[in-house]
């Protein structure tokens, strides 16, 4: 059907052919030549939708831009920019004089960096509280750690740390976000698709079939099970419908990237035309204008406008429900092809309301979208440093070279002079009648240079929150004492404090995602690798019911300030103190032994805890398969007085009180087991064995002395170690 004869038939429809607006509607669509000619009008509809959105957002956000791009210069060293509001660019200062030191002395990379050293020694680990206090609850809780645990090691969650550190120590922002990717996961099937036959191979490609094998002509797609992605992304690719509102107060985010065009194809399916597109990146410089000799850098690294070709630029628009669209709404396209719309594919946040897939991590927490960067507050404390310490090479300058004083006319060939300067040795010959050349005289140094440039370095620890302590580890020379050195050490991790809080609930959010993830999309049994406490390797499954609740938050640790040589200390005077001891025998038991040797960092320096750390692991596999009514099996070479220790810990415990709420005959059970211990310590006792069944010496002295003797105090022991059941 031609483009006439659909607006005949819709102008047939609208003179009354059909009884409504409903029918109208239905019967056109039915038409697939005019359901085809709508999809299309719609799909630019949404497109030019988008692309003046993006290009009204990217107006709005020009300035904060700006910001990025000079922090990112001062960072990098290239200094001596500045931002043209009326260009709206960042431009290079122009030069004043040809003889001007124009030199970079950077204090705000290592103040920056102090900081990165001090965010780096905090571990961030994810913990999931329970629900409530039922033993449900808290086995779920369990599961949710090991996931937890399992899906931080999988992302490499340190190494983005770090990356979004830099980020955010910057540019004042970055942006985690979290979703489900299909393309992630374990591989559960394959999808051949086998090559047209017609088509003929080209000679290089008849010789790659020839190395490969006739598999060439067969195209596979992997079926994944699908498993939780979290990115890190710069704040350069993302527009905010408001930017001066946190995300929770914006309804739309859109996020942008530059993708290859393969990349586009395989992931929707859509043959793009890759061009070229120009973006901010940071790239490798040695010109003049970007960190050469004008900014006192040879090479670096700078943030420049980078063309990346055979590039296709894809939105994506995330907007929260609203009556019109009550589940959210996603909008993926190109400038030429939509690629996705539809509703936002999953929930995360409480009761299962929606929210931005987006957790955004401020170094200095604004009111807005966009965090503040402390490079910004050093930016004019940096261009003063500067401007003192070239001012200083000025006047070395004139000390070193000289300014030469002479008549006008007196100098015989003042133009090589001026050109070239008087080396050493170098012969100066003057005009008869004229006053002998001479060099200037120049006054000294005055002393507020020196006293400028201490104040600057004092104000750049005042406002960075980084000490000279922590930034060259070198005590100031009016500091003394022990406590004095130590304040200094605690006050620099309470000003960084503040931005280690927002990691920490960015994290949190992160975690919080996860979970709800896992939990929609695990509908089969999926493993969970985890490395548990000793190093020990701990597989399980779970499904995502398993998973009751989504409340995540930062383990507590030590400070950021505490060395490992302070934590040792700190040990060391608790252990000196007695905390460590046994509340009966005054003793340290070969758990707290353990326990020690976990706090100071030396593993299980003795093997002797390894036994025993064995036996307790075992002795725990046992309450975990007899709280669900199992019997375990009792070896003869458990050790009994271990086993009947952990047990009866674990009976006193109010998970047992609830598990056996639910199953009174778990209690005959664990009665049952521990009688078996009592009964087999007994007969290794009477045997002169010790707990494990290895021969006592001492048990044998006693069965010399008397055999009644012996067993009479080997069941007191058990007596007074083992409480009634």
């Amino acid at each position: 059907m031609t483009g006439a004869g659909i607006l005949q038939k819709v102008r047939d429809a609208l003179t009354g052919s059909m009884e409504n607006d409903t029918e109208v509607s239905e019967e056109l669509l039915n038409d697939q030549e005019y359901e085809e000619h709508i999809q299309r009008r719609f799909e630019l509809d949404v497109i030019t939708y988008i692309k003046r959105e993006f290009e009204k957002r990217k107006t709005d956000r020009q300035e904060q831009e700006l910001q990025w791009r000079l922090n990112i210069n001062y960072y990098n060293g290239n200094q001596f920019t500045y931002i043209d509001p009326g260009l709206g660019d960042v431009r290079e200062m122009p030069l004043y004089s040809p003889w001007e030191e124009r030199n970079v002395f950077n204090e705000i990379a290592p103040n920056i960096e102090t900081r990165f050293a001090f965010l780096s020694k905090r571990r961030n680990l994810m913990k999931n509280r329970p629900a409530s206090s039922s033993a449900e609850d808290r086995t779920s809780a369990k599961i949710g750690n090991r996931v937890l645990a399992s899906t931080r090691s999988r992302l490499r969650m340190p190494e983005k740390q770090q990356e979004a550190n830099l980020l955010a120590g910057i540019m004042g922002t970055a942006i985690w976000k979290t979703t489900w990717d299909l393309s992630k996961g374990r591989v559960v099937g394959v999808e051949e698709m086998l090559r047209d036959e017609s088509y003929h191979d080209m000679p290089y490609e008849a010789y790659e079939k020839k190395l490969l094998g006739p598999s060439l002509n067969n195209t596979y797609r992997y079926i994944r099970e699908g498993d939780v992605n979290t990115t890190v992304h710069s704040p350069f690719e993302f527009y905010p419908e408001n930017i001066n509102k946190p995300i929770r107060d914006n309804r739309r985010v859109m996020h942008v990237v530059l993708m290859s065009a393969d990349e586009v194809f395989t992931k929707w399916g859509v043959i793009e035309e890759g061009t070229e597109h120009k973006t901010y990146k940071m790239v490798n410089s040695d010109k003049r204008f970007y960190g050469g000799a004008v900014s006192g850098r040879m090479a670096g690294v700078t943030l420049g406008v980078t063309t990346i070709n055979d590039s296709v630029r894809v939105y994506e628009e995330h907007e929260l429900p609203s009556p019109r669209y009550p589940n959210g709404r996603l909008i993926i396209c190109t400038d030429n092809h939509l690629l996705y719309y539809g509703q936002l594919p999953d929930a995360y946040g409480e009761n299962d309301e929606f929210e931005f897939c987006f957790d955004v991590q401020q170094s200095l927490r604004t009111d807005g979208f966009f965090g503040k960067s402390l490079v910004e507050r050093l930016i004019p404390l940096q261009n003063k440093f500067n401007s003192v310490k070239n001012r200083k090479q000025d006047y070395i300058n004139r000390v070193t070279m000289g300014v030469l004083v002479a008549e006008d006319g007196a100098l015989t060939d003042e133009d090589y002079l001026r050109e070239n300067g008087i080396g050493p040795g170098e012969i100066v010959t003057y005009n008869q009648g004229y006053n002998k050349p001479y060099f200037l005289e120049p006054g000294p140094l005055p002393p507020v240079f020196e006293n400028e440039e201490a104040d600057l370095l004092n104000e750049f620890n005042r406002l960075s929150g980084v000490s000279q302590l922590a930034q060259q580890s070198v005590t100031p020379s009016n500091v003394m004492s022990g406590t004095a050195i130590s304040t200094l050490a605690e006050q620099d991790d309470t000003r960084i404090g503040l931005e280690a809080d927002n990691i920490k609930q960015c994290i949190a959010n992160i975690g919080k995602k996860w979970l709800m993830l896992y939990r929609k999309h695990v509908q089969y049994p999926r493993m969970v690798r985890d490395i548990g406490k000793n190093d020990e390797f701990e597989i399980s499954e779970f499904i995502g019911n398993d998973l009751t609740s989504f409340d995540v938050f930062i383990e507590s640790e030590s400070e950021a300030s505490d060395t490992l040589s302070q934590r040792r200390e700190k040990v060391i005077e608790l252990l000196n103190s007695g905390l460590f001891n046994d509340t009966e025998t005054g003793n340290i038991t070969n758990e707290g032994r353990i326990k020690i040797f976990e706090l100071l960092e030396l593993g299980n320096w003795e093997d002797f805890v390894d036994a025993d750390n064995t036996h307790q692991r075992r002795a725990d596999r046992e309450n975990n398969a007899m709280v669900i009514g199992k019997e375990p099996l009792i070896r003869e070479f458990d050790d009994d007085i271990i086993h009947i220790s952990r047990h009866t810990n674990f009976r006193l415990m109010a998970e047992y009180e609830e598990a056996m709420e639910e199953n009174p005959e778990i209690d005959e059970i664990f009665t049952k087991h521990v009688e078996e211990h009592l009964h087999n310590l007994l007969i290794k006792q009477q045997n002169g064995l010790d707990s494990t069944g290895a021969t006592d010496p001492n048990s044998m002295m006693g069965m010399m002395g008397g055999m009644g003797m012996g067993m009479n105090m080997g069941l007191n022991n058990v007596q007074m170690d083992t409480p009634e059941f």
